[in-house]
């Protein structure tokens, strides 16, 4: 595709109403194309930024899991720097306002700890939006016994239109003076996660996540992280576990959506 045609294309995706797989939060995208026209023409020029351009913009009414699936399997520093003028411009609808809102009820947190090693996304609890594919990897990075910042790699295999990826990001666990971690991930500008950490055990991390918008934390789910299957995890850690999560969702551990960790390999 020649320079020329990619600018008509990108420009046609900016005009177009379902641009980018979220609602204008005006009428029209005026307001993005006066905020963000010269970096979404640069985007187009990209090809791995046109293809997720073109990705999100199948999305439909899936505002959330399918814009992070496209967000996970086409990366690229124009993505980076076109997600980052989206939310910079505030002209368009992300969709976190369908989820609930979440304000931490006072509940004890636990304080990080030293977090390292691989840990394997075991379980979670919530709709359809946490992002609960098969075999997501945390490799953690922390030498520092006083709780203070954790760097992450995370990763994923994903198929996406017959083709499959070995995505991932780099991020870091940095403790607020709230008591909760803020989570912050490179290829994702702009966005940023709040964990309420409810358990920690040599081998598990349990958490309360919700989506950083300033005022504002939109209710992402509960989620278990675990260096092993469920199977294989002491049975004293899974029934502190159960007890954490009766409390704070009402549910037992049972009731949480398992994610396959046995045979994952990258």
């Amino acid at each position: 595709m020649n320079t020329l045609r990619a600018l008509v294309m990108s420009l046609g995706l900016l005009m177009t109403t379902q641009s980018l797989a979220f609602a204008p939060a005006a009428d029209d995208p005026i307001c993005l194309l006066k905020s963000c026209a010269v970096t979404l023409l640069q985007c187009g020029i990209d090809e791995e930024c046109r293809n997720w351009l073109g990705c999100v913009r199948s999305c439909g009414d899936d505002k959330i899991k399918c814009p992070s699936t496209c967000g996970f399997f086409y990366q690229s520093d124009r993505i980076n720097k076109t997600s980052q003028c989206v939310f910079d411009s505030r002209c368009v609808d992300l969709g976190f306002g369908s989820l609930p809102n979440y304000e931490h009820d006072n509940r004890p947190m636990v304080p990080l700890q030293k977090l390292s090693g691989t840990y394997w996304f075991a379980a979670s609890h919530g709709g359809t939006h946490i992002f609960d594919y098969d075999c997501q990897r945390f490799d953690f990075t922390n030498a520092d016994q006083t709780g203070g910042p954790v760097q992450v790699t995370f990763s994923v295999p994903l198929t996406l239109n017959g083709s499959t990826r070995l995505t991932g990001a780099h991020g870091t666990f940095t403790p607020l003076n709230s008591g909760a971690v803020e989570v912050a991930y490179e290829n994702f500008s702009g966005y940023h996660e709040r964990w309420y950490l409810l358990d920690q055990t040599p081998d598990t991390l349990l958490a309360h996540v919700c989506i950083d918008a300033g005022s504002i934390c939109y209710d992402y789910g509960t989620v278990l992280l675990s260096k092993r299957s469920l199977s294989e995890v002491n049975p004293d850690a899974l029934q502190q576990i159960d007890r954490l999560t009766r409390a704070h969702d009402g549910i037992g551990i049972s009731a949480f959506k398992t994610s396959r960790v046995e045979g994952c390999v990258h």
